[in-house]
């Protein structure tokens, strides 16, 4: 042991020149000046050791050495005791949490790796080990012997001689690989799906504590149900050192999870064995979160309690870093990235019209869609008391609170939660140890309180209260449009997956966004081996996203645009061989348009000749435009009345149909086809980037949808006539209003069933102005529940059976519109959420 210590303490100069040699190949100077940080000092009760200045760069050919001599002495038991003597998991004596009980067996034993299958044979070792590792390892040897020089010195894992280690129990070998990453040091994950090793790995581990998938959106419905009397949200964000690192793997599971470490032409064979959880392993995030969600729920449930925190070493020193502000995308990066593709046009002015060329014409276009709105919803509530909360994503944890005061009570509630769980380092660890939270995040003013933070990958303004892309990823956006000109014909499959991929995770905070990937689907689903064709209908969806690129800056994205609330309307709405129709029930707190008021709206649309001779039937099997087509129709005109009625900007509105097809598509916002479905999903994308509006879209038997089935077939009544016939139906004393659809949208919606397109600004027409709302001392404030959030359940939709009763006039009176999420079958009001705490139902 004295032999080791006296190593380690002669490698310690050699990690940072080293280091310096190894971020030389993916270093790259930064373009913005870096803002200047107050000194700062993180006092620790880590004991420093003076490290001798003539030492030279390390090698991990020293730590096999050393390692190999002492396996042979002790065994591969004591061996590993040896190296990790402790845990980095604490006594847990303050956590009063159902999961204390799986820490503590963590803690003790470690977790364990069970397989399915029979240990491997030497055949199968040996085949393993001459595959080897991926190809992108042999790029960073450098790096990788830094880094592992690295992880042995902090005991996470260590490297041995393939003929030492091929006679352990059970061993296995998996190849690695190495992923770039941006502006940071590259990252070693290993490959076990390739070696079937998490394919045969049994689960167990607290799957139900993986609850990161709906962080953000937690957090944005916080940010949003803040009441802005109290001040401002503040935000900060904490991160794990050594994530995945800070728990140990059970001592005989080890050999299981073995690596084949890269080596140069003709030097011995070396296996890496991770003592700790390693990076692609299927059970590495449950286990590794069960810490982390256990941490957040500690830190909620102090909160609530208002337990005042005691000072904590690492609030002070955060307190005194600022919080650094993201940079915003310049207008520049908006600019068209190619002048050869004639897609592109030039950035619109404000106060004059543009011409595009569209389809080989140009047409007059203008700056198109309803303003940002400039007041709060009345109807949000008010709380008595500031915004208290932390939520977490993976070793991520973001905490909100309001108010100076508060916010230091949130910061140093969450330090002390964070040493109860995960031991804080003290005079007994070795220098190489470090604090569980991550001091170089610290020290960048993550851990600041802020208005402005990148949370997510996401740059949320919680004055302004909008969400947008960072620097990177705005110019990333434009770079991938820019990289594929209206000229390609074909692209491979691996860049159209990573097109799509990207996409997607852009399209998050991008209303209207998601509406828009049916034929880029529709072309991967239909690719020629390795080849994807790029056809007309995909080019044509490249340039709605350069529509989006140049929205960007014009039309931030709003937080209410992305929080499904209580809804403001439900409507009702369907379609027939004759034409569509709907009906619209306004809640008593939602604002009418000049010359409509706040009552019942219902609204029909009769086909053309046209479009009826194109219906599929038994008369017509070769009919190009199916009833469902006609349906999804029905459903866009039926937003578009609410819009044109109400002032529907950042409200939630229910939508209902009869038609399971069209709720599918509705939901899902993108179909893989070309036909029809296709033009009118992106046309409900561009609608609901225009309008601001919050959809949601639900099932309503036909037995229960009279009124909309009314409007949409007879049309042989005038509509007072219609009326009438409608009384038993609606509320009494219900004045009912007439809206017609305008010209221009119903052209717009004709164009996309011919299986056309049409410019995104031939959707629009502007609305009328907003009532002014009369102020009479009382204002609809709805109820909210104190923790909005439930988890869902094994079954995504529940069984269904239509009644006759289940049109209840009742609940379509202004009072009950928003109460009534609770009749939906999926609740569209909740966000999957850990429940109050998480974990083992028996007792801890």
């Amino acid at each position: 042991r004295d032999e080791l210590k006296t190593q380690v303490l002669k490698m310690q100069l050699r990690k940072r020149s080293t280091k310096l040699r190894a971020e030389a190949a993916w270093y790259r100077p930064s373009q913005k000046t870096p803002g200047t940080l107050p000194p700062m000092v993180v006092p620790t009760p880590k004991t420093v050791v003076d490290k001798p200045e003539e030492c030279l760069p390390g090698e991990l050919s020293e730590y096999i050495t050393a390692d190999v001599a002492l396996l042979q002495e002790l065994g591969w038991a004591k061996f590993v005791q040896r190296l990790r003597s402790r845990s980095d998991f604490t006594t847990l004596e303050n956590v009063h949490h159902p999961a204390k009980r799986l820490l503590k067996f963590y803690r003790e034993r470690g977790a364990p790796v069970k397989l399915s299958t029979q240990a491997w044979t030497q055949q199968q070792i040996r085949k393993a080990m001459k595959r080897g590792p991926h190809k992108s390892c042999h790029e960073y040897l450098d790096f990788l012997r830094e880094e592992f020089w690295d992880m042995r010195s902090k005991a996470q894992w260590v490297v041995l001689p393939y003929s030492v280690v091929k006679d352990l129990p059970g061993l296995r070998i998996s190849p690695p690989g190495v992923v770039p990453q941006r502006e940071r040091r590259p990252r070693w994950i290993v490959d076990y799906s390739f070696s079937d090793v998490n394919a045969e790995t049994l689960p167990l581990a607290a799957v139900e504590s993986m609850q990161f998938g709906h962080a953000l959106d937690r957090i944005l419905r916080e940010v949003l149900l803040a009441d802005p009397a109290l001040g401002p949200v503040q935000l900060l964000k904490v991160d794990i050192s050594d994530g995945f690192y800070r728990i140990n793997l059970n001592v005989d599971d080890i050999p299981k999870l073995g690596v084949a470490f890269p080596t140069k032409p003709g030097e011995e064979e070396l296996v890496a064995l991770p003592l700790v959880l390693p990076m692609g392993w299927k059970n590495s995030p449950p286990i590794f979160v069960t810490a982390t969600e256990t941490i957040a729920d500690l830190t909620n449930q102090r909160l609530k309690s208002n337990i005042q925190a005691q000072s904590h070493h690492l609030d002070e020193a955060a307190e005194a870093v600022p919080s650094p502000a993201p940079p915003i995308f310049p207008p520049s990066i908006l600019r068209p990235p190619c002048r050869a593709l004639p897609g592109y046009s030039p950035a619109p002015r404000p106060q004059h019209h543009r011409r595009v060329r569209w389809r080989g014409k140009y047409v007059k276009t203008a700056l198109i869609g309803t303003p940002t709105p400039t007041s709060r919803d009345p109807c949000l509530p008010k709380r008595a008391q500031p915004v208290s909360y932390v939520d977490v994503f993976v070793d991520d944890f973001v905490a909100l609170a309001q108010q100076s005061g508060n916010s230091r009570r949130v910061r140093r509630t969450l330090l002390h939660a964070i040493d109860d769980v995960l031991r804080p380092i003290d005079k007994l660890d070795s220098p190489q140890r470090r604090e569980p939270v991550s001091l170089k995040k610290l020290k960048q003013g993550d851990c600041s309180w802020g208005t402005i933070k990148n949370v997510l990958g996401w740059i949320v303004d919680t004055v302004a209260m909008t969400v947008h892309l960072p620097l990177h990823r705005a110019e990333r956006l434009a770079e991938i449009l820019a990289s594929i000109p209206i000229t390609q014909k074909r692209t491979s499959v691996k860049k159209w997956h990573k097109v799509l991929g990207e996409l997607r995770s852009m399209s998050l905070a991008l209303p209207g966004a998601r509406h828009l990937f049916s034929h880029m689907q529709h072309a991967l689903s239909t690719k020629i081996k390795t080849r994807v064709n790029l056809n007309r209908g995909v080019h044509d969806a490249l340039q709605d996203f350069r529509w989006l690129l140049r929205d960007l800056q014009r039309r931030p994205t709003r937080i209410a645009e992305l929080v499904p609330l209580l809804a403001s309307a439900e409507g009702h709405h369907d379609a027939s061989g004759k034409g569509a129709g709907g009906v619209w029930f306004p809640a008593k707190h939602l604002v009418p348009r000049k010359g409509y008021r706040n009552a019942p709206v219902l609204w029909r649309l009769q086909w053309p000749k046209h479009i009826i001779d194109k219906l599929v039937t038994s008369k017509n099997p070769d009919g190009s435009i199916s009833n469902s087509d006609l349906e999804l129709v029905g459903g866009l005109l039926h937003l578009e009345a609410i819009a044109q009625c109400f002032d529907v900007r950042e409200r939630t509105v229910l939508s209902k149909t009869d038609n399971l097809a069209t709720l599918f598509w509705q939901r899902k916002a993108s179909a893989t086809t070309t036909k029809v479905p296709a033009h009118l999903l992106r046309l409900f994308g561009i609608h609901q980037r225009l309008h601001r509006y919050v959809p949601r879209h639900d099932y309503l038997s036909g037995p229960s949808n009279p009124i909309a089935d009314a409007a949409s077939r007879d049309f042989n009544l005038s509509w007072p006539h219609l009326l009438k016939s409608l009384t038993p139906y609606l509320p009494e004393r219900a004045s009912c209003q007439v809206w017609t659809p305008s010209n221009e949208v119903v052209s717009s919606v004709i164009t996309a069933l011919q299986n056309k397109r049409s410019t995104p600004e031939s959707l629009w027409a502007e609305p009328r102005q907003p009532v002014q709302p009369r102020r009479s001392g009382k204002t609809t404030v709805l109820t909210w529940a104190s923790t909005p959030f439930s988890k869902p359940s094994r079954t995504k939709y529940q069984s269904y059976k239509s009644l006759h009763s289940e049109f209840a006039v009742e609940n379509l009176r202004p009072t009950a519109i928003p109460s009534s999420l609770d009749r939906l079958k999926i609740t569209y009001g909740t966000l999957h959420r850990r429940s109050k705490v998480w974990g083992p139902r028996a007792n801890a």
